[in-house]
């Protein structure tokens, strides 16, 4: 994990237009969805602790929701541009329904109490700090807004109201990059 935070990740591009797979629980029993929404940082600094961490933002309709929930550890795997169709099938179709890995040819590994993918090309493994639902009370007009004129992409709870994010922080504890 040596000299990680000095590398080029390209923050800004990563999530939004490359895409990764957040994924939660064991080689027995895990569950992966496409993300577009995250940030790498610092927080929550301490001496002999550089305060290196990942964020992730899920939905709360999202079978992996319930991994990462209750798992101490998460991975964020990015993968090369060739895998944007198996990320598009891995973001549209639920891991209640099947084993969407297998259907897209993942060939899943363990990565410290959680999973990747030897496909990966970088991952990011995760010691998850803090999880908590976005308050809908405390975000801006223009973001109520946001949620509110997509129900396609963002669906209603059983009342038919907008739901909002679930966010996980996570310290990265390693990264695998073989870009």
């Amino acid at each position: 994990m040596s000299g990680f935070a000095e590398k080029d990740y390209k923050i800004f591009e990563m999530f939004e237009k490359q895409w990764a797979l957040a994924t939660a629980g064991t080689l027995e029993h895990f569950n992966s969805c496409t993300i577009a929404w995250g940030m790498l940082g610092t927080t929550w600094v301490k001496p002999g602790n550089g305060g290196e961490v990942a964020t992730i933002f899920l939905y709360p309709t999202r079978h992996t929701l319930e991994f990462v929930q209750q798992s101490d550890q998460f991975t964020i795997s990015f993968f090369p541009k060739s895998y944007k169709k198996m990320l598009g099938y891995m973001g549209t179709h639920s891991g209640r329904d099947g084993d969407k890995a297998a259907a897209c040819g993942l060939t899943p590994v363990a990565m410290g109490e959680s999973v990747t993918y030897e496909e990966a090309n970088l991952t990011f493994l995760c010691k998850k700090l803090y999880q908590h639902q976005i308050s809908k009370e405390d975000l801006a007009p223009e973001i109520k807004e946001f949620y509110e004129v997509q129900p396609g992409i963002f669906p209603r709870d059983e009342s038919g109201d907008w739901q909002t994010h679930w966010i996980f922080v996570g310290r990265i504890i390693a990264v695998d990059d073989r870009r």
